[in-house]
């Protein structure tokens, strides 16, 4: 699968990713779409046909006089990927054909007992068992994580992980990388959220989007032109450190599931979740008014740290932040800081990293497959078509496995 010499490298990586994007061409069409002459085109697709990377369909019936024209495509079952969304509590993996279509899908508890390594065996084993079960016999081609954690800009280590300590350092990725033997990918799983909704949702791959993820605990995610930033040490959006104005407390104490709750018992109101406070907004009006000044002060940061034209929230403690609280706070941060951004939530919601992630395994094929980085950044997916079939695949949670693994 290696990348061939330029410049005929090029030209096939040319071809392939306008292939991939439009998912169907003829000839003529892809000559148009590549700007190739038709010489190189054609010699080009008689390659990958060659190759069974491409193959043929029926004849397209033109409208006008000549010949009718045989229809293009990527040989979807070409190879498989996978994509992980490995969190602390549960591990989601989704199996996906060259184009996005899924196959299958898992949804497992996370065995956090495991060390580092073990859980990695752990990890592939289910990776491979849903291929077999799934891929029909398709060479598995890559796999991308979603980490809960930060990671270092060159995606060989994690820096940091509260919720699973034991990936920290390069064990693990070193030992996923060997026990799968094909090109494995990772990054922060709010990264991936991000590149989710960018390619499936609600993002736009032309401007500035920034993603905060309000959970159990708080992080951040900002792409630019479509490409998501990262940090040297994995520590890029992390604002939740922030402190807040005239006070012992940081952001995250008032706009994270954990630290919201430690607030509340610190002001002497025992609850057991973040969700008791907004049942009862009225009771508790002091503390709701404080998270909601302290999502201003986050959203004004953001704004003026990157200018994006939208922020996208998720994550369960944003479930009690209305469509209208959104757009009210927006418009605050408009007319605070002078920057206008549209606040809404995220549209795939936890769906997003997994998603995220089956994206960056593709990426990863493509560059296998012979397309080079600068197209693949290129190239564009039917993302309503791919979510629906996603989501046709929902599975159980599958507690049976996950004992078995």
């Amino acid at each position: 699968m290696g990348t061939p010499s330029l410049p005929r490298g090029f030209n096939r990586s040319a071809v392939l990713s306008a292939l991939i994007s439009a998912r169907e061409l003829d000839r003529p069409r892809l000559v148009s779409a590549t700007g190739l002459s038709q010489a190189t085109v054609f010699r080009v697709v008689e390659d990958l046909v060659d190759e069974g990377l491409v193959l043929e369909g029926d004849p397209r019936e033109r409208s006008g006089p000549g010949r009718t024209a045989t229809r293009l495509h990527l040989n979807a079952r070409q190879a498989i990927v996978a994509g992980v969304d490995l969190g602390g509590t549960n591990c989601r993996i989704v199996l996906a054909d060259a184009l996005g279509g899924t196959l299958g899908r898992r949804h497992l508890m996370t065995p956090s007992e495991l060390s580092g390594p073990e859980l990695a065996d752990w990890l592939a084993g289910h990776i491979f068992d849903l291929a077999v079960r799934h891929g029909g016999g398709v060479e598995l081609g890559a796999v991308a994580v979603g980490l809960p954690g930060a990671v270092a800009g060159d995606k060989e280590r994690v820096v940091g992980s509260v919720n699973l300590p034991q990936i920290i350092g390069t064990d693990f990725i070193d030992g996923l990388v060997e026990a799968t033997g094909v090109p494995t990918s990772f990054d922060n799983d709010s990264n991936l959220a991000l590149l989710g909704e960018l390619q499936y949702g609600s993002g736009t791959l032309g401007e500035t989007v920034a993603l905060l993820v309000l959970g159990t605990g708080l992080s951040a995610a900002i792409s630019i032109d479509g490409r998501v930033l990262s940090g040297r040490d994995g520590e890029l959006g992390e604002f939740g450190r922030l402190p807040l104005p005239d006070s012992p407390h940081r952001v995250r104490d008032l706009v994270s599931g954990a630290g919201l709750v430690a607030y509340a018992r610190e002001q002497g109101t025992p609850v057991s979740s973040a969700r008791e406070i907004f049942a009862d907004p009225r009771r508790h009006r002091a503390t709701v008014d404080r998270v909601h000044a302290t999502l201003q002060h986050l959203l004004s940061v953001v704004a003026l740290a990157y200018e994006p034209q939208s922020i996208l929230v998720t994550g369960g403690l944003s479930d009690s932040f209305d469509d209208t609280l959104l757009a009210r706070l927006g418009a605050q941060v408009e007319a605070s800081v002078g920057v206008r951004a549209s606040v809404r939530r995220s549209s795939l919601d936890d769906s997003a990293g997994l998603l995220g992630a089956m994206s960056l395994a593709l990426s990863s094929l493509y560059l296998e497959l012979g397309v080079n980085r600068d197209d693949v950044t290129t190239i564009t997916s039917d993302g309503d078509h791919i979510l629906h079939v996603f989501e046709t695949y929902a599975p159980a949670r599958d507690t049976r496995l996950a004992a078995a693994g």
